[in-house]
């Protein structure tokens, strides 16, 4: 064999073993540990598992709307009862909420209501329209801090017209505190409430009130979607923008419900019956003044 040869030779098995060794190192199993998974999302403005806000009756949940996402809203609230002769009041609120950014909702709404009353037959009918913007910013969410918690400002003008006693507008600004939290996974939720209404009343004269509202409730999952409540809510009148002057107070116990009808449409309806209250310098274990014996609310929500 010839030099040639040989060299020719020996090149071809160091290119075969050379193969041999690459395809054998391609098939060892690497070292390198599995890629980690993400962690999970954990964000103020949505949590594991969602609380409907209605599903407390007059009580409020904190979940706002995600970002993009829009749902109007139909509401009727009745009140009924007074001490001397006869009220009865009903209001429409038609309300549209979105999504405008992570964690906060803008919600518009325009509103109406009519008030039959007389008292020693003389009538105090009154009529009134208005509108407000409904502002809502998630402070605390249920998963990374183990309650909900959302800041409210819900300023609004109304423009009242009662019979025989002129035009008024109402300015009123809201400022609210949501709380809510899961005490059984799927089952029993819990919901707290803070409000401060601030009313300034005019054009003559000018008049200028607040209410203060504590609100407690529980709601239970009956079934998927279908929610029962109970709650209490205390509420003090006062004559001034602040805690001063007091009016009167009252307390309220009732039930709700609130159903997700399909996945789009839900229903909720609550019915508080005054059960203590006091109003300044009248006699009686009710204020029947400030506040009315009876009230209702009925929603129903549709979102996209």
């Amino acid at each position: 064999m010839s030099l040639a040869s040989a060299f020719s030779k020996y090149l071809a098995l160091g290119f075969v073993a050379a193969g041999t060794c690459t395809a054998m190192a391609a098939d060892l199993p690497s070292r390198k540990g599995a890629p980690a998974a993400p962690a999970p999302v954990v964000s103020a403005c949505a949590d594991s598992e969602g609380i409907p806000t209605d599903a407390f009756g007059f009580t409020t949940g904190s979940d706002v709307a995600d970002v993009g996402s829009f749902g109007p809203s139909l509401t009727y609230n009745g009140s009924f009862g007074t001490r001397v002769g006869t009220s009865n009041s009903h209001g429409l609120t038609l309300q549209g909420s979105y999504g405008l950014f992570p964690c906060f909702e803008i919600g518009p709404y325009v509103l109406g209501s009519v008030t039959s009353a007389s008292a020693g037959g003389i009538s105090a009918d009154e009529r009134g329209y208005g509108a407000g913007v409904e502002m809502k910013y998630r402070l605390l969410g249920r998963d990374m801090h183990g309650i909900g918690l959302t800041l409210v400002i819900d300023p609004s003008v109304t423009r009242t017209d009662p019979d025989g006693a002129g035009r008024f507008t109402t300015y009123n600004t809201g400022i609210r505190l949501f709380a809510d939290k899961t005490l059984i996974p799927n089952t029993l939720y819990a919901a707290v409430n803070l409000s401060h209404d601030l009313t300034w009343t005019g054009p003559s004269p000018y008049q200028r009130s607040s209410t203060f509202t504590v609100a407690g409730s529980l709601a239970w999952q009956v079934q998927d979607g279908l929610y029962l409540s109970g709650e209490v809510r205390h509420l003090r009148t006062h004559n001034e923008l602040g805690f001063g002057k007091e009016a009167g107070y009252a307390t309220y116990v009732g039930p709700g419900i609130f159903w997700q009808a399909t996945k789009q449409l839900a229903l909720s309806a609550a019915y508080n019956i005054q059960v203590a209250g006091k109003a300044k310098g009248e006699p009686g274990d009710l204020d029947l003044t400030n506040f009315s014996r009876h009230v209702v609310k009925v929603k129903l929500g549709y979102s996209f």
